[in-house]
Order: C-alpha cells, then sequence, then structure tokens
C-alpha cells in the first residue's frame, strides 16, 4: 500500500511501473500490495462484476462470479473470456494506468498534505476530500468527450480511499467490510476520537529494531490514525499513535511504535501482520467505489459512461473520405469492395465496436457519422456525393481531427484522397490526438498535388504530412494510382484484427532476414516495400519455417510493384524464420501478427523519490527509465532484452532488462535510456513461459524534442468560484538556438491569459510561461479542467498537460468539529454500603447540538437507559438513566462526518 520513502523495495506506484529509485539489487520484490496492485485488482474486480451484467449482443448472462473469480484475474484474461477469443485488453489497461498514474501524482504533488494520506487524524478532512474528488469524477464523466479528467479525479480519490485501510484503525476495529460512509456520505458514520482522547499505548522495541507493536491502540469503537513527522501535522499530542515508518521521528516518542499496516515487512510497518486484510479491504473498496449498489460509479453515471471510462469497446473502424469531384472511382471502390468485407467480418470478434464516417473536401469537413451497425455504415457511404475540387488541396487534416476525437482509443482510420492536404496548421493538432489516442492512421493516396517540400520535426525524410503521420501510428501508407487501388484490398483485412501486434521490423539489402515466430502468436504477417520505389521494378520473397521448409498455408495479401505482403494463417513451427528478397536490393520489412501477448512501455523519470511516467514528449538527450509490462496469459513470459533502434531501423543498443515482482509476482523490466535520436523506436525480446524466444516491437516511435516543459511545484491548481489561480510552466530549450510561439488553452475555458506568446531562445535558455485562470462567480458544481501548455519551434514542439480543479463554494471548508455537549444536571442516590444495587437508580441529564446537522449519540454500558428528545433551541436534550449497579456509562457524540466527543458519567465522582 505504498509507503512514501521506503528505502528498500521498489513500490510499483505506476501499473507500468513507477519505482523507488533506492530500490535494492537482486530480487527487488516489494513486500506487500502497493497501490498499484490495489487499484488493479479492485477494478479489474469492478469490470469483471460488470460484464458479467452486460453480455455480448445475443450472448447469455455469465453466472455470477465466473469473470471477478477468474484465476489469475487480468485485463488479458478478462477480455478474452468476455469474448471467447483473442481481443487485446490494451484498451483497458491503458485506463489502469491512468488511474494509477493520477494515484502517484497525489504522492508527488501533495506531499504535505496528512489529509490525503488520512494521517495525524485528519479523518473528516480526508474524507471531503475523498468526497470532493468523486464529485468532480462524476461531473466530469457526465460529460461529453474525453474522460481523461474524469479519470485523473478518480486516481484521486482512489489514493485516499485506499490509505485509509494501510493508515487507520478500521482494520484492527475488526469490522471486516470497508467503511461505506467514506465515499456514501448519507450512510452510517463511524465516530472519530476526539483530539483529547488517547489511543495508543507504547510498543516495546523489537531486537534488531523497529517496536514490537501487538495490541497498543487504546480505542476499539472510533477511528484514528497515526501521527508522522510532517509538519503541517504540529507535534504529536499525549497518547496519540504514531504511523510508524522508520522516517518517522514521532515513533521514538511516548506512545513509541505505530500503526500503519503499509506493507508485511516489520520493519517498515508496526502492524505489518494485518497488511494482508488490510489491502484485501483496500480491494474491495475500489470495487465498490466503481459497483457498489446504490452509490457505486456505475449506478451514479449509468452503463454507457461506464463503458467509456474503461475504455471497454475495442476499436472503430474510421473512414475519413475525400468527396470532391476526382474521387468517385475511389469512393466506388470503398462502396464495392470495402464494405462487403465488412459485413464478411460482422458479429466476429474481430469486428470493429463501431463505424465512424468522416467526408472532406475544401473548404468543408465533417460531418461525424457513428455508428455500431455496418448496414448503416453502408447506407451512410452509399449516400457521398463528389462535387466541387476545382483546385487541389483539400482539409484532410481536419477531417482527420474530427476522425480522431470520435473514434476509440487504438483505432483503424484510414484515409482516402488524391490531393495534398491544405490544411498543414492542423499537423499538431493532429499529432498530439494520435500520440493521446494511440490510434493506427492509414492514408491510401491515389494521388498528390505536389510533394510537401518541408516535414517540421521529421526524423527522416517523408514524402508528405501522410506518410509522416502512417509512420508516427505505426500505420500503413500507400500511395499508388486508381486503377491498382483494387489490390489494397488486403490492407483493410489485416485492420480487422482485435489483438494486434508488431513482431519486428527491419531493412535489408540482398542477405536474409531472421526473426522469431513463438507460440503466443496465432496468426502472422510479412510486409515488404521496395525503399527504391516502382522504378526498382518488382521482387519476389521465400519465407521458411525453423525446419528449412516453406510454410503450408502461405497466402498472398498485396502484391504490387513495391510492396508486398504475405500472411501465415497458422503457425506450424515455433522458432526462427528466414526471409529472403530477390532480386537484391533495399526493403522494408514488418513483421505483424495476432497475440494477446503484447508489451505495455512507458518512459518514466524521477520527480521527488518516485519514478513517474513523462509527461509529453521525452527530451533528446534526456535520461529515462524504460518500463517495460508484458500483457496477455502467459503469466511465465519474461522480458529479457530492450532492442534500441534509429528512425532507419539501424541497431543502435541492446539493454539487459532487470527484472521485478510485485506482490502478485507478476513480472516487470526496467532499464535505462538515453535518447540521442530524433525518434527511436523500441524492440522487446524475452521468452513465453514454454521458453520460446518471442520479439514484440512498439509500433509507434519515441519522438523526442528539443524543448523541455515543466510545471513548478507547489502551484494552487484548486479554484472556488470567482477565484484566479496562475499557473507557471519553465519551458528550456536544450537544441540550437530558435523562435518559439506559446499556447495554452483548458477544457472549461477557464485561462483569461498568458505571457509570452512567443520568444526566442538560445541553446540552454529557458523562461517561464505565466497563464492564468478563473472560476465564474456562479460556478456551482465540481469540475476538472485539462490545461495543456505548448511550445513550438522551427524544427520542435513539445507540451504539458496540467489538470485544473474547480470546486463550489459550500465545498471550501470541511466540517471538523465534534458535537457541542453540556451537563444539566445529576442525580446520585446510591449507596455504596446497599447491597440491593438494583433498588435506585441514578440519572444524568445533558443537551448536545451541532450546527452541521443531526447528532447520533451512543451507549456502550446500557443503551436502552437514553432517551432524547428534540429540543425548541434546535439540538436535543437527553436523560441516561442507570442501575447502581452500572458505576459508570461512556456517551459518544458523533455528527454526519463522524466527528466525535466523549462524555464520560461515573456516579462514584459526584464532582462531575
Amino acid at each position: 500500500m505504498g509507503p512514501r520513502g521506503a528505502p528498500l523495495w521498489v513500490l510499483w506506484l505506476a501499473a507500468a511501473g513507477a519505482f523507488h529509485p533506492n530500490a535494492e539489487s537482486g530480487s527487488g520484490d516489494p513486500p506487500g500490495f502497493t497501490d498499484a496492485d490495489i487499484t488493479r485488482v479492485g477494478a479489474l474486480q469492478a469490470v469483471a462484476f460488470f460484464l458479467e451484467k452486460h453480455p455480448r449482443h445475443g450472448k447469455a448472462h455469465s453466472s455470477p462470479g465466473s469473470l471477478e473469480k477468474l484465476d489469475p484475474l487480468t485485463a488479458s484474461s478478462l477480455i478474452k473470456a468476455y469474448y471467447g477469443a483473442d481481443v487485446s485488453a490494451r484498451r483497458l489497461d491503458e485506463v489502469l494506468d491512468a488511474l494509477i498514474a493520477a494515484n502517484n501524482q497525489v504522492e508527488a504533488e501533495i506531499q504535505t498534505d496528512p489529509a490525503h494520506y488520512f494521517y495525524c487524524e485528519e479523518i473528516a478532512k480526508s474524507q471531503s476530500h475523498l468526497q470532493g474528488y468523486h464529485k468532480i469524477l462524476l461531473t466530469e464523466t457526465r460529460k461529453n468527450g474525453s474522460m481523461d479528467g474524469a479519470r485523473v479525479s478518480a486516481g484521486k480519490a482512489l489514493h485516499i480511499l485506499q490509505k485509509f485501510y494501510s493508515n487507520s484503525n478500521w482494520v484492527e476495529m475488526g469490522r471486516g467490510v470497508p467503511y461505506e460512509h467514506l465515499v456514501n456520505p448519507s450512510s452510517l458514520a463511524v465516530p472519530i476520537a476526539p483530539k483529547t482522547r488517547a489511543t495508543c499505548k507504547s510498543c516495546p522495541k523489537r531486537p534488531g529494531g523497529g517496536f514490537l507493536c501487538k495490541d497498543n491502540l487504546l480505542v476499539t469503537n472510533m477511528l484514528t490514525s497515526g501521527y508522522k513527522s510532517w509538519k503541517p501535522c504540529g507535534k504529536k499530542p499525549p497518547g496519540k499513535c504514531s504511523h510508524g515508518t522508520p522516517d518517522d521521528i514521532t515513533r521514538r516518542s511516548p506512545p513509541t511504535g505505530g500503526i500503519n499496516k503499509e506493507t508485511w515487512d516489520q520493519l517498515q510497518s508496526p502492524h505489518h501482520d494485518l497488511h494482508l486484510e488490510a489491502a484485501r479491504l483496500a480491494i474491495q473498496a475500489t470495487r465498490d467505489f466503481f459497483v457498489a449498489p446504490g452509490y457505486g460509479f456505475l449506478d451514479k453515471v449509468g452503463e454507457a459512461a461506464f463503458r467509456s471510462f474503461f475504455n471497454l469497446a475495442t476499436y472503430s473502424l474510421t473512414f475519413v473520405v475525400d468527396t470532391t469531384g476526382s474521387m468517385s472511382e475511389e469512393i466506388a471502390w470503398v462502396k464495392d469492395h470495402c464494405l462487403e468485407l465488412l459485413h464478411k467480418y460482422a458479429g466476429s470478434p474481430d469486428a470493429p465496436h463501431n463505424y465512424v464516417l468522416v467526408p472532406f473536401s475544401d473548404p468543408d469537413f465533417g460531418p461525424v457519422f457513428v455508428t455500431e451497425n455496418v448496414t448503416e455504415f453502408q447506407v451512410a457511404i452509399e449516400a457521398l456525393t463528389v462535387f466541387g475540387g476545382d483546385d487541389c488541396p483539400e482539409m484532410a487534416l481536419s477531417g482527420l481531427e474530427l476522425a480522431l476525437k470520435a473514434s476509440e482509443p487504438r483505432s483503424k482510420i484510414f484515409t482516402f484522397t488524391d490531393a495534398s492536404a491544405k490544411d498543414i496548421d492542423k499537423l499538431d493538432v493532429v499529432k498530439m490526438l494520435v500520440e493521446s489516442k494511440g490510434s493506427q492512421v492509414n492514408p491510401l493516396l491515389t494521388g498528390v498535388c505536389y510533394e510537401d517540400r518541408v516535414i517540421r520535426e521529421a526524423p527522416r525524410p517523408f514524402a508528405n504530412v501522410f506518410e509522416e503521420l502512417a509512420w508516427l501510428s505505426g500505420g500503413f501508407y500507400v500511395l499508388t494510382t486508381k486503377a491498382e487501388l483494387p489490390e489494397l484490398l488486403g490492407v483493410m483485412e489485416l485492420a480487422l484484427n482485435a489483438a494486434p501486434v508488431t513482431v519486428t521490423r527491419g531493412r535489408v539489402r540482398g542477405d536474409p532476414m531472421y526473426f522469431s515466430v513463438d507460440d503466443a502468436l496465432s496468426e502472422f504477417t510479412v510486409s515488404i516495400r521496395s525503399l527504391e520505389g516502382a522504378r526498382a521494378g518488382s521482387f519476389s520473397l521465400t519465407l521458411q519455417q525453423p525446419s528449412g521448409t516453406a510454410p503450408p498455408d502461405l497466402t498472398t495479401v498485396i502484391a504490387s510493384v513495391d510492396r508486398q505482403v504475405v500472411k501465415v494463417p497458422r503457425v506450424a513451427e515455433t522458432g526462427m524464420w528466414k526471409l529472403t528478397v530477390a532480386p537484391s536490393g533495399y526493403y522494408e520489412v514488418e513483421v505483424g501478427g495476432k497475440s494477446l501477448l503484447d508489451i505495455n512501455i512507458q518512459l518514466l523519470e524521477g520527480t521527488q523519490d518516485l519514478m513517474l511516467p513523462i509527461q509529453g514528449r521525452p527530451v533528446q538527450g534526456g535520461n529515462y527509465t524504460v518500463s517495460v509490462r508484458l500483457q496477455g496469459e502467459d503469466l511465465g513470459a519474461r522480458p529479457q532484452r530492450l532492442v534500441i533502434l534509429d528512425s532507419a531501423l539501424t541497431l543502435v543498443d541492446v539493454i539487459p532488462l532487470v527484472q521485478r515482482r510485485n506482490a502478485q509476482r507478476h513480472v516487470l523490466g526496467l532499464a535505462p535510456l538515453s535518447l540521442h535520436h530524433p525518434a527511436t523506436i523500441l524492440r522487446v525480446e524475452g521468452q513465453t513461459g514454454t521458453g520460446v524466444s518471442f520479439s514484440r516491437l512498439h509500433p509507434a516511435p519515441v519522438t523526442a524534442a528539443a524543448v523541455l516543459l515543466v510545471a513548478l511545484e507547489g502551484q494552487n491548481t484548486t479554484l472556488h468560484p470567482g477565484d484566479t489561480t496562475t499557473l507557471q510552466v519553465q519551458v528550456s530549450n536544450s537544441g540550437p538556438e530558435d523562435t518559439f510561439s506559446f499556447s495554452v488553452k483548458d477544457e472549461l475555458g477557464l485561462l483569461q491569459s498568458f505571457e509570452p506568446s512567443s520568444a526566442t531562445l538560445a541553446s540552454g535558455e529557458s523562461l517561464v510561461l505565466y497563464a492564468n485562470f478563473t472560476a465564474p462567480k456562479n460556478f456551482s458544481g465540481f469540475a476538472t479542467s485539462i490545461a495543456t501548455f505548448s511550445a513550438r519551434g522551427g524544427s520542435t514542439q513539445n507540451y504539458i498537460k496540467v489538470p485544473l480543479i474547480a470546486v463550489p463554494e459550500a465545498a471550501q471548508t470541511e466540517d471538523v468539529t465534534p458535537p457541542t455537549h453540556k451537563l444539566l444536571g445529576v442525580n446520585f442516590p446510591c449507596a455504596n454500603e446497599d447491597p440491593d444495587c438494583t433498588r435506585h437508580n441514578w440519572t444524568v441529564r445533558f443537551s448536545v447540538t451541532d450546527d452541521q446537522g443531526p447528532v447520533t449519540i451512543q451507549v456502550v454500558e446500557n443503551p436502552r437507559g437514553l432517551t432524547c428528545r428534540l429540543a425548541t433551541s434546535g439540538g436535543q436534550i437527553c436523560v441516561y438513566r442507570s442501575t447502581c449497579c452500572s458505576q459508570v456509562a461512556q456517551l459518544l457524540f458523533s455528527d454526519k462526518t463522524g466527528n466525535a466527543d466523549t462524555l464520560v458519567v461515573d456516579y462514584r465522582n459526584p464532582d462531575l
């Protein structure tokens, strides 16, 4: 459950492996469940519960628990069980990554607020923060558009929720179930121990270090948490518990020890023996956060929003079609051939979730048409008509921008045009969308107006912006003639793959190329493109299995003058395959396929004492850590090496991956990476669980910028109605002198101004970009607005995203004041010498009030002895009666938040 500052283990705070930089060598296994483990497992249980209740169209409901109790329960095993086929879980996995990254942001950015950790008995404030993030989550989810802000709020809410179980005494109270009131304020609150109440006693020292903390808690019916040596906590009051990690100096002052359950390491966690129970409850609470009846996320936002939040749809198949007069042949081809192919795949696991159509011409583009029905898609395409086109360039990038926004993440987008892009100013926006959505752009061109003279930021020469976008997204670029277009139908068929992977890429000049085919590949294709173009003439290829024989089922998918694609629909032999191309020439080769075994790669950088995913693009010359997490069913697979290639597919380096395991025994590979090239391609090699070598290539290159944007620390990102805040972002130029233009925008339109709008920076020079944001005075809801800061130079560009939180006036203050009580009268007729203690009753009369709402009164000894009535001036007037057999009564007053106070009545002490 992720203690900060733990010096000896890998934190795994990000799903793809954010880790503590001081992890010791060796196995590096973390002592227990981390926030990442808990978020991943709890969210997967919630999604499994949802999918059991919402089967695929025409399928029966799954039996209760059939998906939620999968062993192992991973994104891959869940999605495969749901579809009954090999369908990639990458989209769901990336949402889990985003939730954990937002969880980590609290650790990195909010390091001195105990209310984000349930430290120092800040229980009421922690609840208030949690419920505030929860309200923002619901508001963001109900808006149309990106779910990025909603996932940030959810991750931050989960951070606070999960810390409750490791840092409070809830587990020690023996409740056995999650505390519903944290998320559902209308449910019953458990009283919070008053600040004056002693909650712990000292623990004896443990031989070898630490403390033996068994039964050191003094409260069993009230909530408390440990104090930590943080300045906002102040000095630990007498009698109060400590958090108890080695970096917490309060554990040395009485009462010594602590109560945290963050690990099962006895030096890190005084209550280490309760770590598994705390993790179990945190996982259950994470699941309930999303799917609990009545108050869970699902019931609050509905089925469609839940699916969208977790990216549970597969991919979109998107057509961006030029409708100018010269495109009649291409549109007829789409109608006659592509639609027939789509009908063939409809209803299969490889079929897309939906179909998107975006027409464009000049000056028009759009509207967007989206449907899940292939017949409706056919009707929309058949309704396309061609017109105009007097000048050649068209608004292709504007159409592509609409398509990227309307399509699901990791979609397959096909652009049909015979003209160049007129709206080149949209290129940066389209590139950012390609990066953020992870979609594949496949331009099918039957002509261009002209060769683009300059491709900005190009790490390798491109003929036009379409080829650059295909390369950046791992797509398929084709420039052919109208007559040869029918030969390229195979490109479309290759896209109808629900579990696509890239095995490797390379270039050959006469020599054979060898590549590894593993037992996780169900099929694969080999694509060869002549880099000498059509002028080189036709070529042929020979493919050999490890046995030296030709594959029996080899089929040709595309056969044109400068490109050939063949498919092996069934893998009969694993091992090293051999490819030979004749005649000798210069060719680029890509091997792709269908497999659940895939790679999740993230670049990490240090922030404070954590390693977290980078924001924006990496900087050329920068040093990073690469984390590699394998996806798929094969839990025995191991990533072993990171192969680094430049943009020309030339080998740069091979780096061994250091392997780490989490509490669930899943493997993560880590390696240092220095980016010395404008673009870097990463390939991971390893072994499957059966010992067969595998290779997986990250299809999109890592593009490095020469300008870096960093948000300065300690900034206020929370806005109340009428408030203004200034965000500061440092811009640093690591390249040659350049003139940069800057832009700032945010989703809710809170931006008022920013400066400067442009500046010239010498190499190594930096400046601070200032942006002012104001929340409207009449703002009444909870919301997140993602602010995007961009810097564009003559040959480089980068950006950073900073979330702003807007909250209503009523949320500015938290209720941390317990109810007040006043003693109105006592009657103590008991006599110590009376042998029959039942003959007399003693009574206490008191009032209790709370400014924020009703008060709950609990009596431990004799609940039936309490009677109350409403007072005319507010609050309650109560009388407590007991026989003289009971000498003491403890009355506990708590409000709806859980703030509590106590009244101890002892008839032996008449001087109350």
